[in-house]
């Protein structure tokens, strides 16, 4: 095949795919301009990173795909509908990525994230623009017993499934495709980051130098994530896991008990 070959970043939403594809178009960029073949001040180069589910820019994948070596694109999809509905990237793909985020924290991120972008608490439709009040009144805890009952964002399910079908679905692919492929852990990921897309590299083949991942992990770091879109995307401690200060001990049993199995299999 000429032309690019495609690095797929998978993952559930709220899952850390937009922190680990940029990261990965970055450290492509870097790479590709020192190879001579990107020049990041030209505002028409070719893209090295693209998002699938809103909308695919075909004018601009048509020049990556004619100009660079590799890119990146990241979707929440799961691996049926990428194959159906781009063809054209699957037909690509190089390489696989699977960002996995405990599930205890995507429900507690899918929380923080609506209220204080949509200004409502998910699946119930109260309306706040205060996580903190939310859970002071007891509704993160009633919706992280809605995203245990549907093993997902309710909002979610009807586009990408449940955090466990999306994560079996894609492992499976993984198995299938017969491709390089690498499971990232995104709550280990946000701790030591270089170290971590470095091993990736490895496994995958890509030849990125430490010098492109640590750019591209200044340029996508979780602070400056912080800053563009606010506190509810990163905690101020990435070392600590939020829920057990929200959830009571039967909430966080019912977690385990409806995730456990995956989580074990899966090696959350």
């Amino acid at each position: 095949m000429t032309g690019a070959s495609i690095t797929l970043v998978a993952g559930y939403p709220r899952s850390g795919t937009t922190f680990t594809a940029g990261s990965c178009a970055s450290a492509e960029a870097w790479w590709h301009q020192g190879e001579g073949m990107l020049e990041l001040r030209d505002k028409k180069r070719p893209r090295t990173g693209f998002q699938l589910d809103a909308a695919l820019d075909r004018a601009a994948f048509e020049r990556s795909v004619a100009s660079l070596h590799r890119f990146s694109i990241r979707t929440h999809s799961p691996p049926e509908t990428v194959r159906r509905d781009f063809p054209e990237v699957w037909a690509r793909v190089g390489r696989i990525i699977y960002v996995q985020r405990h599930p205890l924290e995507v429900a507690v991120s899918v929380c923080r994230y609506v209220i204080a972008t949509q200004g409502f608490v998910p699946g119930l439709g109260t309306p706040e623009t205060s996580f903190e009040a939310a859970a002071a009144r007891g509704d993160v805890a009633a919706f992280f017993r809605l995203f245990c009952e549907h093993r997902g964002a309710p909002e979610f399910v009807p586009l990408w499934g449940s955090w466990s079908d999306h994560l079996a679905g894609w492992r499976a692919a993984m198995d299938q495709a017969g491709l390089p492929c690498a499971v990232l852990s995104y709550d280990r990921l946000v701790r030591e980051p270089v170290a971590r897309l470095l091993a990736a590299a490895g496994v995958l083949g890509l030849p990125w130098q430490e010098a492109h991942v640590r750019r591209a992990v200044t340029q996508m770091a979780p602070e400056k994530v912080r800053q563009g879109i606010g506190d509810f995307f990163v905690g101020k401690d990435p070392e600590a896991l939020r829920y057990p200060g929200l959830l009571g001990e039967a909430d966080i049993r019912l977690g385990f008990e409806t995730f456990g199995e995956a989580m074990l299999r899966f090696g959350v």
